[in-house]
């Protein structure tokens, strides 16, 4: 019982540390903005045509749902 104490223990405390470490920023390397890879992602070509796509095909459902 003791060891499955210990083991948990190192286990909790390796996932603290794990996400404690994780909010730090990263040195020496420029990091991308949540807006900034929103609009990058947006004003892509290739994601504007499907975007299109998609919506040319929910419209036809629409109108078969009003049928």
């Amino acid at each position: 019982m003791r060891n499955k104490i210990i083991i948990g223990g190192v286990i909790v405390a390796a996932i603290y540390l794990a996400g404690a470490r994780s909010h730090r920023p990263v040195k020496g390397k420029q990091s991308e903005s949540l807006r900034h890879q929103a609009e990058r992602l947006w004003r892509d070509p290739k994601n504007a045509k499907a975007r299109k796509k998609l919506g040319k095909k929910v419209a036809r459902k629409v109108d078969d749902l009003k049928k």
